[in-house]
């Protein structure tokens, strides 16, 4: 546009349509920060959006929110982590804070600010993955050799030890559930074995 044109735009001397924006380049090539321009009639100036004040903890209640598929339990109960990248974030209690767990099992604080951005996005996505109790004890599996039968599930750390199938199922159930244990004898003694280490 030459420059002639703009002038006569902006003293109003040209009766063409303004087209908001299409000007505008000539004028926002040469403008500079703190100094005045004169804009078209009708033009229709849009501030910036601000700066995230903590951007981190903005793109962690984000991911949390927007990717839920992508955060699971390291520690259940204690930390979450992002799966693609390995980032790890303390969540076990609301009072004690929030902090980015690193490797060697320290931890760096978010700050009260940063915490309460984060903490919506952490308590809604706790929120969906609760499961209730349900009263009815997981499958479990029973294997034995030479008289001795094992009876365990994967979710749980005890395997009851019997000399029948039924009866190592039944250690279990006493080992795992409160409801079964109402049926245990007095003075009863019941084998069980830790599967994990």
């Amino acid at each position: 546009m030459r420059s002639f044109k703009l002038l006569d735009r902006l003293l109003g001397r040209n009766a063409e349509p303004f087209v908001p924006g299409a000007h505008l380049s000539a004028l926002s090539s040469k403008m500079e920060a703190g100094q005045c321009w004169i804009v078209p009639e009708g033009a229709v100036v849009v501030p910036s959006p601000p700066e995230p004040k903590y951007p981190e903890a903005e793109r962690i209640a984000a991911s949390i929110r927007d990717f839920p598929e992508d955060w699971g339990w390291e520690r259940k109960g204690y930390d979450l982590v992002h799966i693609p990248s390995g980032f790890r974030l303390w969540v076990a209690n609301e009072d004690y804070g929030l902090a980015e767990v690193h490797p060697n099992n320290g931890k760096t604080d978010f700050t009260k600010p940063e915490q309460a951005i984060i903490w919506p996005a952490v308590a809604d996505w706790l929120g969906h993955r609760k499961v209730g109790f349900t009263g009815r004890l997981p499958k479990a599996t029973i294997t034995g050799r030479r008289g001795t039968y094992w009876c365990f599930a994967q979710e749980h750390p005890w395997a009851g030890v019997g000399s029948s199938p039924a009866e190592a199922y039944r250690i279990w159930k006493f080992a795992i559930s409160v409801e079964a244990r109402v049926d245990i004898s007095p003075g009863e003694y019941l084998q069980l074995r830790s599967v994990k280490l």
